[in-house]
C-alpha cells in the first residue's frame, strides 16, 4: 500500500459526542493510517471524552478559522486532511483525495457536498433569482463551484464520477478538505482576521479557497470521494444576531478584497457595485418576506443592516488598508 505523509487536524468544541465518535472511528479505519492526529479546541476547554488514544491535543482561541490555522502549524507532515468534528468518510478516502496533488493536479482537494447545495424546487429557483446560488447553465461545467460578482456562486450539480477525472473549484465547504500543509501556509490566512472577528466566519471557506484560486493555488474535486456531513450542532440555521451580523460584515469585506479589488478595469468595477447592489436587494426583499411571515423580527433585521455599514466603515480604516495584498500565482 503506498504511504503517505499526512495528519488528520481536526477543529472542535468538544461538544459533537456521538458525532465526533464516528469521525474518530473513521480515522482509525483509514488507508493508510495518519502520521499524526492533532485535535484543536478552544482555550479553557475539556478534552472531550470521546478518544482514540493517538490524538494530540491543542488550545488556542475559539474560532474557525484560527483552530484550523493553528492546527497546521503544529502539523510536520506534509500533507494533511483537515475536519470539522462532524464528518465521516469511507476508509478509502485519504487514497482519492491524494490523487490530484500527487499528480500535480492542485494544491487542494474536496470531495463534492451535494447537501450544501440549495434543496431542488422553488428554493434553487429564489437562490438563483438572488444571485447567491446559480446553476451551471451558463457557466463552466468543469467546474464544480464559480464564485460570481455577487459573491454568491453558480455550481455544478452533476459530476462525473465513471470517468476518474477531476474538476476545479473557486469554492467548496470548509467541513473537511485535503491539504498541501505548505500551500495552506501560503495563503496566510492568519491575515484575514476580519473573517473570526464578530463571532462567527461567515466566508470561511469561500475565502480560503477563493483566495487560493486567486494566488495560483488549484483546488480540485474527486467526483467519487464520498462524505457524510452528521451537523454536529454546527448549523447556522436560526437567528443567531452573530451569524446575521457576521453574513453581513464578511460578505462586504471578501467582495471588496477579492471581487472588487481584483478588476483591472473601471468596467469590471462598474458591473461589480451593481452585482452586489443586486443581491442586497434581493436580500432585502427576502428579509423582509421573512419579517412579514415572522420568521425574523425588525430588530434581527436592523443587525444585519448593521453588519453591511460595519463593513463599509471598515474597508475606509487603516486595518483594513494593512491588509497584505494578494499576490497573483
Amino acid at each position: 500500500m503506498e504511504q503517505i505523509d499526512y495528519s488528520v487536524i481536526i477543529r472542535t468544541t468538544g461538544h459533537a459526542h456521538q458525532k465526533y465518535q464516528s469521525l474518530l472511528n473513521s480515522v482509525l479505519q483509514l488507508e493508510p493510517q495518519p502520521k499524526e492526529v492533532i485535535v484543536v479546541l478552544p482555550d479553557n476547554s475539556e478534552l472531550p471524552r470521546e478518544q482514540i488514544g493517538c490524538e494530540l491535543f491543542y488550545f488556542c482561541k475559539k474560532g474557525m478559522v484560527r483552530q484550523r490555522l493553528f492546527g497546521a502549524e503544529m502539523c510536520k507532515t506534509r500533507y494533511a486532511l483537515f475536519c470539522d468534528d462532524d464528518v465521516s468518510f469511507p476508509k478509502d478516502f485519504i487514497v482519492k483525495l491524494h490523487g490530484p496533488i500527487a499528480h500535480g493536479r492542485g494544491s487542494f482537494s474536496v470531495a463534492p457536498l451535494y447537501s450544501f447545495l440549495p434543496d431542488e424546487g422553488m428554493n434553487s429557483i429564489i437562490c438563483a433569482i438572488m444571485g447567491s446560488a446559480v446553476p451551471s447553465l451558463l457557466h463552466r461545467n468543469d467546474r464544480y463551484i464559480s464564485v460570481l460578482k455577487t459573491t454568491g456562486y453558480s455550481y455544478n450539480r452533476h459530476l462525473n464520477q465513471s470517468e476518474g477525472g477531476y474538476y476545479e473549484t473557486q469554492s467548496a465547504p470548509w467541513t473537511c478538505f485535503y491539504a498541501d500543509v505548505e500551500a495552506m501556509k501560503c495563503l496566510q490566512l492568519d491575515n484575514e482576521h476580519w473573517l473570526d472577528s464578530h463571532g462567527y466566519a461567515a466566508l470561511d471557506d469561500q475565502t480560503m479557497f477563493y483566495k487560493a484560486w486567486l494566488m495560483g493555488y488549484k483546488t480540485m474535486v474527486v467526483p467519487d470521494a464520498q462524505y457524510e456531513h452528521l451537523d454536529g450542532g454546527t448549523s447556522t440555521k436560526g437567528n443567531n444576531p452573530n451569524i446575521l451580523f457576521s453574513r453581513s460584515f464578511n460578505r462586504y469585506v471578501f467582495w471588496h478584497r477579492f471581487i472588487y479589488k481584483e478588476q483591472k478595469w473601471a468596467l469590471g468595477r462598474i458591473v461589480s457595485r451593481l452585482a452586489l447592489g443586486y443581491f442586497i436587494i434581493w436580500n432585502d426583499i427576502r428579509y423582509f418576506y421573512s419579517v412579514v411571515r415572522h420568521r425574523m423580527t425588525l430588530k434581527e433585521w436592523a443587525i444585519s443592516r448593521k453588519g453591511l455599514a460595519s463593513a463599509k466603515k471598515y474597508i475606509k480604516s487603516e486595518e483594513y488598508k494593512r491588509l497584505a495584498p494578494v499576490i497573483k500565482g
